[in-house]
């Protein structure tokens, strides 16, 4: 079960602690995917999903630096295993065998979400260093779901016709 984020009640600091433990998970469940699906034999899927992987370690390490640039390494002031899952793929969504199809499906999903997640953020985060990254992020994840239609219209739909 993913805990709610009530951004009103954090400072610049728990806002990108938060923000790099979402991406960790998201590159982590990404992982996942990506050998669970090779363990099936489904090539196509499993390098899709490792290119997720790699973009969601690029944003975590892209936090990561911020946050250290403006906080040092003062420790996080939460549990940092929390389940926040807020870009975690709908593992729920995919039946044993997973389709590309499928695999876009589920990372739109999980894209969207994260928009929606930093979008709502920037609501309430009062320093401009660390609202400038999260507008950065929401950018980002719109522009992954535009890379995703477009990997989405290129590979099936050449498979189409």
């Amino acid at each position: 079960m993913a805990l709610v984020v009530d951004f009103s009640r954090m400072d610049g600091q728990d806002a990108l602690d938060v923000a790099k433990v979402v991406e960790d998970e998201a590159q982590l469940a990404y992982e996942h995917l990506a050998e669970w699906v090779a363990g099936d034999g489904n090539v196509e899927a499993a390098e899709f999903f490792s290119r997720m992987a790699g973009r969601e370690k690029r944003h975590k390490e892209e936090i990561a630096a911020r946050r250290t640039a403006l906080f040092g390494d003062a420790p996080p002031r939460h549990d940092e295993s929390a389940p926040w899952q807020a870009e975690v793929p709908d593992y729920e969504a995919l039946g044993r065998e997973v389709t590309l199809a499928q695999a876009f499906d589920v990372a739109m999903g999980a894209e969207t979400r994260a928009h929606d997640f930093y979008a709502e953020a920037l609501e309430f985060i009062a320093e401009p260093e660390v609202a400038e990254l999260f507008d950065w992020l929401r950018k980002a994840e719109i522009e992954h779901q535009r890379m995703l239609r477009d990997e989405m219209d290129r590979l099936l739909g050449s498979a189409k016709g």
